[in-house]
């Protein structure tokens, strides 16, 4: 667990904690980590929750199949994010997802019951200061699930590429925005076919609204897209 620190100490759910206090915390509330090759099921449609996992290295996803038969991404998470947290605060919801390792992953799991343990005096303070930090991380999925539903309520293509890419300028904070999802990933979370996308972001960039390269993608104008996302 150790080689990963650098990965830990710049989560939210460590902050305020110190870098040598990670481990012990870890170690207290029975963390454990698990390795997935590409395309293993971390957990399925259905199933309870009793850990959160922090992904070390790799990236997972929670998908989800439609009545006909589509494959939606709901979430994508690579190193560095916290998934599961929220069913395993739930306990009583089980998973809508299923949660699938996109490529060779490496996961450390952190149970509920642990964290809600008694503490001794002397890290008593640390597992308080982590409690606060869980309670934060849920708020802000609260916001962001807040956020995502508002972007697809946007009745046409460019609208919702317009919230989404203002969303993410505003979570960036910058107008550079850098992506670690495919074209097709991007259509499944705003729900919208790929091709469509694609061409739509095509004509949004002839019309000098933003700039494709790659995996990045330049705001030019964001009032304009504003006025498309309020559509």
């Amino acid at each position: 667990m150790e080689q990963f620190l650098t990965v830990l100490e710049k989560l939210k759910l460590f902050s305020g904690i110190a870098r040598d206090e990670i481990v012990p915390l870890c170690r207290t509330f029975g963390c454990y980590t698990a390795h997935y090759e590409k395309g293993t099921l971390l957990w399925s449609r259905g199933d309870r929750v009793k850990a959160a996992g922090i992904v070390l290295s790799g990236c997972v996803q929670a998908e989800q199949n439609t009545a006909d038969g589509v494959q939606r991404v709901v979430a994508r998470h690579g190193a560095g994010s916290l998934f599961g947290d929220v069913l395993m605060s739930s306990q009583m919801q089980k998973s809508p997802v299923d949660i699938v390792a996109c490529e060779k992953t490496q996961v450390l799991f952190v149970p509920l019951v642990n964290i809600m343990r008694d503490s001794d005096e002397s890290t008593a303070a640390v597992q308080v200061r982590f409690r606060l930090n869980l309670l934060s991380e849920i708020s802000d999925k609260y916001w962001a699930l807040y956020r995502r539903i508002s972007c697809l309520t946007a009745p046409t293509v460019r609208g919702r590429i317009a919230r989404y890419l203002l969303d993410e300028r505003e979570e960036q904070k910058s107008d550079v925005l850098r992506f670690s999802c495919t074209r097709e990933t991007m259509a499944a979370q705003l729900c919208v076919n790929r091709s469509a996308m694609c061409r739509e972001l095509g004509r949004m960039q002839r019309e000098g609204l933003l700039i494709l390269c790659r995996r990045t993608c330049t705001v030019c104008d964001a009032a304009r897209l504003k006025t498309f996302a309020e559509r």
